[in-house]
């Protein structure tokens, strides 16, 4: 489970993204402002009344007591598996049961599509009771969104287990169902698939999240949902950058949109994107260059219904090219003209998403070593790490790792040290 300050953290977001006071959510809740104000700032522990009351107002569909059940594995970005349990507990919609499942028999019917097992025999009859329609849909949907929030500042291992029980409710919903119903609990599915295979590269598992990443192209495909199909291959693009830093790879998968029918400008466009920091981390200047121009005429278009569920949501669209441009920069060498865009935009990003703050933060220590500042580089590397084993970030970890040829041209400072020694002890 995430400690008191984590969760109340977390808790403080989704109450001010509903743009509700203290005072409303205590009055809403039954209980006293104090107790709400004390929970969010990491003072008290949440309870799990209080848990169920607040997922009711934020109607977050149960995300707040799945964070309470969430476990940290310990993985913290490391590579390796993000579960230690082959059991997972699902907590039925409403109020319902908690469900064991067995975590393997579940990853594979989800593959192949077949229930099989006693364990998932029984939890598909008590999903018979569960009514069908825009309401239980709408309840995955807030779930969603409130699990997005979470993952801006909690572990991959706290989230993890909550969204796979989601999936697995919304995949034995959806064999009861036919027509159009069908097709949005699939949709919502590979929603769903999508951010666990984000969430499985940020914790370090490879394998996990290229399951993941086949499964929201899988049922992406069932839904007549094909933008997602070929988002699939601009997540396996960012995926041989975050786990091999190879860049030649990650323009092999992300050209491959490229010759899909049917993909959209925008998803073209994240494509070409990836293409451009494949080339600048091979060292190929002017294919970036070409890229990334081609990608930013593609995102100019106008966006197809859904496409905005995919890619890029913590980035402002007019901030783009800015962060598109300075990351092609940084692995190119670049430092100079990238430490004033990047280092006042660390303060806002740390408002809105520590994730996204830690991953730029990372990003811009390479920036300052290309820069020829050491001090600067170790300091924010030793924060960055810091922030890292809070929240576990392979992205993170990917950029600082990316900067270890540069600052090793100062090996004999003592803070570049105590920066390569934290970095060795985690490859």
């Amino acid at each position: 489970m995430p400690n008191n300050a984590e969760l109340g953290a977390v808790l403080r977001d989704l109450r001010k993204s509903r743009r509700l006071t203290l005072a409303v959510v205590a009055r809403q809740a039954g209980c006293a402002e104090s107790l709400v104000s004390y929970v969010e700032s990491g003072r008290r522990q949440l309870h799990p009344w209080l848990a169920a009351e607040l997922d009711d107002i934020y109607r977050t569909g149960g995300v707040i007591a799945a964070l309470m059940r969430g476990t940290d594995h310990g993985v913290n970005g490391r590579a390796g598996g993000v579960s230690q349990s082959d059991t997972l507990i699902v907590e039925l919609p409403e109020g319902g049961v908690s469900m064991p499942l067995s975590r393997r028999e579940l990853l594979a019917s989800l593959g192949v599509g077949i229930a099989a097992g006693q364990l998932l025999a029984k939890f598909e009859k008590a999903l018979e009771t569960i009514p069908l329609g825009d309401d239980t849909l709408e309840s995955f949907e807030d779930a969603y969104a409130g699990f997005q929030v979470a993952a801006r500042s909690l572990p991959p291992s706290s989230l993890i287990d909550g969204l796979t029980g989601n999936v697995a409710i919304l995949d034995g919903l959806r064999r009861r169902t036919t027509g159009h119903t069908r097709q949005a609990f699939t949709r919502m599915q590979a929603r769903y698939a999508e951010s666990l295979s984000w969430l499985s590269e940020e914790a370090g598992d490879v394998t996990a999240a290229m399951y993941w990443i086949d499964r929201a192209s899988q049922w992406g495909q069932a839904a007549d949902w094909h933008d997602i199909s070929a988002y699939g291959f601009v997540r396996r693009s960012m995926v041989a950058i975050s786990f091999a830093s190879d860049g030649y790879r990650a323009v092999d998968n992300a050209s491959v949109v490229l010759s899909m029918s049917g993909a959209s400008p925008r998803i073209q466009g994240l494509a070409v994107k990836q293409m451009a920091f494949g080339y600048a981390l091979a060292g190929d200047e002017n294919a970036s260059n070409r890229a990334l121009d081609r990608a930013m005429k593609l995102l100019e278009k106008p966006v197809r219904e859904g496409d905005a569920l995919l890619g890029q949501r913590s980035v402002v669209d007019d901030d783009l090219f800015t962060i598109f441009r300075t990351t092609c920069d940084i692995y190119l060498g670049r430092g100079q003209r990238v430490v004033p865009i990047l280092q006042p935009r660390l303060a806002s990003l740390s408002a809105s998403s520590v994730r996204t703050a830690t991953i730029t933060r990372a990003k811009l220590v390479r920036a300052f070593a290309n820069a020829g500042q050491p001090y600067e580089a170790a300091q924010l590397s030793l924060t960055a790490l810091d922030d890292i084993d809070r929240i576990g970030s392979l992205s993170a970890r990917s950029e600082l790792r990316r900067a270890l040829p540069v600052l090793r041209q100062w090996h004999g400072r003592e803070d570049v040290k105590a920066v390569i020694r934290r970095l060795m002890s985690t490859a």
